[in-house]
């Protein structure tokens, strides 16, 4: 349904049925038939173009803006007479220091093609955060049962791509080199976005790339970004990102490429210890994937509508999983836990194996259920879901405040753990066996910080208060301290078997930051039973897992805040110990 008919009619209490007999024209051709030097009607309000391809038609009289490719030879130019005015190089060919990973040991796509197709959105040389009208219909929300019947479209806004991103994007060979750095770095443990449909989508010359492409690519680039040393996290990136997201969000924008770009600037804030920010962008997240119907609940608006095809279909199912996990990674650390009300049944259907995600098979691949059994085989991204699940678990156990007998939480205690147990088991065979550490790490680092939370509140007598415990309950203190010691032993192993790789920077960058919150969890377990027990095989894991997170801190900034914060503990306790 167009933007022009029966949405505009709503609005204003008429009937399109009463219209005016002349067909009013404009005085020249809109700005979109302009610059795609096509035909134009001059009908007013739209042209018969704009209006079957429901946007926003302009007839403004001012100059049409300069396109990105225009604004990047600009940039060229300007450089170039700057480099002979200054007798050197042009400021253009020097690094930034916000740089990706180096493009020289990443191979770009082929299917990419020789050229990435241009934004058909402009840049607002004036004031770059312009405010757009946001045209999204209220009604949505007022009155869903009307908005359904009514039929009415979702318009997409024009909003434009501020000047900032655009240099930071540079011209297209920048952008390939940024898909390029995501695929081989992040994608691997956060496969949420089919390479081959985009790469197909790039290429094709009718497909029209709007702003919240602008933004995934900024979003990409950021999130294989690493701030150097002595420099804050909130880089100029990021911050554009920020901003960008915000003013399409104003602007209604309403796409999954919105939802998956937000979702790396989670990642990325909770990988570089931004907070509050990423607990709020997290939840940004859980809102946004509701509105636009992913979330497998058949009430919802489902704003984006049905997915044309399977691989459609499985990157909403991707990114609302991706959504779900980072609610819960971001979260999970948090002083008191709130839980999802939208947990994941039994019944719900995991990602397709990672290789036919990959390869675009899609009609022969199988689709698991949460029910399985962790001993059916599925792939790295499937088993991060099962071990978030997981983590979920172990979560609503820890905050249950209902009044159930000692002996119940017992039991459900020493479920959980030999369920976990399990699941993490079949990872550790699957990472020695498999060879895909990076893929598989995230997901094995989340079911062994499960364990980890689940053994703590029990290791603790002090959690019975005065009253002497029972035998029973001194018999779980003993089972969550051994516990706690076997899960700790296996981190320092799985911490060692990461670092057994070449320890250069093209390597971190693929480590995931989930897997900094497990060394966490085992090294403060570690200098625990340094302090009880004074065994120099704890003191030596410690620091083995100390130096494991120095040598992440240059990728992720957790990872130094967990130092940070292990430092301080041993400081605070050697000062009581005087």
């Amino acid at each position: 349904m167009s933007m022009y008919s029966n949405h505009d009619s709503l609005q204003n209490g008429m009937p399109n049925a009463i219209s005016d007999t002349s067909v009013m024209k404009a005085s020249q051709a809109c700005a979109t038939c302009k610059k795609q030097k096509r035909r134009c009607t001059k009908t007013l309000p739209a042209c018969q173009l704009c209006e079957r391809m429901n946007r926003h038609c302009d007839y403004s009289d001012a100059a049409p803006n300069p396109t990105p490719d225009e604004f990047n030879n600009l940039r060229v130019k300007i450089a170039e007479l700057e480099s002979r005015m200054n007798g050197g190089t042009p400021m253009m060919g020097q690094p930034s220091p916000y740089a990706t990973p180096s493009s020289t040991t990443m191979s770009i796509p082929e299917s990419a093609g020789p050229m990435l197709m241009a934004y058909n959105q402009t840049q607002e040389p004036s004031n770059m955060w312009n405010g757009v009208p946001n045209k999204f219909p209220a009604i949505a929300f007022l009155d869903t049962e009307l908005f359904v019947n009514g039929g009415i479209s979702i318009p997409k806004p024009q909003v434009p791509i501020p000047s900032d991103v655009l240099t930071l994007l540079g011209d297209s060979t920048s952008v390939q080199e940024v898909m390029s750095a995501y695929f081989s770095t992040i994608h691997p443990w956060m496969p949420i976005f089919s390479q081959r449909r985009l790469n197909r989508d790039m290429i094709n010359p009718s497909w029209e790339a709007g702003p919240d492409l602008a933004l995934l690519f900024i979003c990409m680039k950021l999130i294989t970004s690493s701030p150097p040393d002595g420099i804050s996290a909130q880089t100029p990136i990021y911050t554009s990102a920020k901003r960008f997201s915000s003013s399409l969000e104003a602007a209604g924008m309403v796409t999954l490429i919105m939802l998956q770009a937000n979702l790396l600037i989670t990642w990325y804030e909770y990988g570089q210890a931004i907070y509050p920010a990423a607990c709020m962008t997290a939840g940004w997240c859980v809102r946004y994937g509701n509105l636009l119907g992913i979330n497998g609940d058949h009430r919802a608006l489902a704003l984006i509508g049905r997915p044309a095809t399977w691989v459609e279909q499985e990157e909403r199912r991707r990114t609302w999983w991706g959504v779900q996990i980072a609610d819960r990674v971001v979260s999970m650390s948090a002083q008191g836990y709130v839980k999802n009300s939208q947990e994941p049944q039994d019944g719900t259907d995991l990602p397709v194996d990672d290789g036919s995600w990959e390869e675009g098979e899609m009609a022969l691949a199988q689709t698991a259920r949460l029910s399985n059994t962790y001993e059916d085989p599925v792939g790295p991204f499937p088993r991060l879901c099962q071990a978030s699940v997981m983590m979920g678990k172990v979560l609503i156990h820890n905050y249950d405040e209902t009044e159930a007998p000692e002996s119940e939480k017992f039991n459900t205690a020493t479920q959980l753990y030999l369920e976990g147990s399990q699941l993490a088991k079949r990872l550790t065979d699957e990472f020695d066996i498999s060879g895909h550490h990076v893929s598989l790490a995230a997901p094995l680092a989340l079911a062994f910080t499960a364990l980890c939370a689940l053994c703590d509140p029990y290791s603790c007598p002090q959690q019975f208060g005065n009253d002497r415990p029972s035998d029973e309950a001194q018999q779980m203190v003993k089972q969550a301290i051994d516990g706690l010691t076997t899960v700790s032993s296996s981190v320092h192993d799985f911490a060692k078997k990461l670092e057994g790789g070449p320890g250069q920077m093209e390597d971190l960058n693929r480590v995931s930051p989930i897997v900094m919150g497990c060394l966490y969890a085992a090294a403060t377990n570690f200098a625990w039973f340094v302090r009880e027990k004074g065994a120099r095989e704890y003191q030596n894991a410690l620091e083995d897992l100390r130096v494991a997170l120095r040598k992440y801190s240059s990728r992720w900034r957790n990872a130094a805040e967990y130092v940070r914060l292990l430092d301080g503990q041993e400081f605070s306790y050697a000062v009581n110990k005087m």
